[in-house]
């Protein structure tokens, strides 16, 4: 009947839909992976691509949507460090540090990656306290164990 509220499920963006398995998202409410969505990229790394290097700038957020990414020491000190798939994300501690990464990121299957800008980012943790808080327990509990960061 018209003007009833309907039962059937609300229809939800399908991005938001998957950044609601990452781990470190899970705290958002829709409107803020809306805003994640609304400001982000997603690009596509064929199998093998680079997607930074070491002491490059740190300028994003990155999240896998779909494929696989090894994090690594392109000098060989640390070898390979992570191996990070779809739900995961990577290059925040760089970003939290304001520093160049200090590791290399590759694709090791292709792989869509939702790219999330440093300012888009920093706006998302001014705005939701219990995420940055999340974000600088991660980084306390990486400092210490490599004195490095991944990503």
């Amino acid at each position: 009947m018209a003007g009833e509220p309907s039962s059937a499920p609300r229809i939800t963006h399908s991005l938001v839909t998957a950044l609601r398995s990452v781990r470190d998202l899970s705290t958002l409410d829709e409107e803020s992976l809306l805003d994640i969505v609304g400001t982000s990229s997603n690009l596509f790394w064929p199998a093998g691509a680079a997607v930074f290097g070491k002491g490059e700038p740190s300028d994003a957020l990155y999240i896998v949507l779909s494929g696989r990414v090894r994090i690594f020491d392109p000098d060989g000190g640390q070898g390979e460090v992570d191996r990070v798939g779809p739900g995961e994300s990577f290059g925040e501690l760089s970003l939290l540090l304001q520093a160049a990464h200090s590791l290399s990121a590759q694709a090791i299957e292709d792989a869509e990656i939702m790219v999330v800008p440093r300012g888009a980012f920093e706006e998302l943790l001014s705005e939701n306290r219990e995420l940055a808080d999340h974000f600088r327990k991660r980084l306390e509990e990486r400092r210490p164990v490599r004195g490095d960061v991944s990503g």
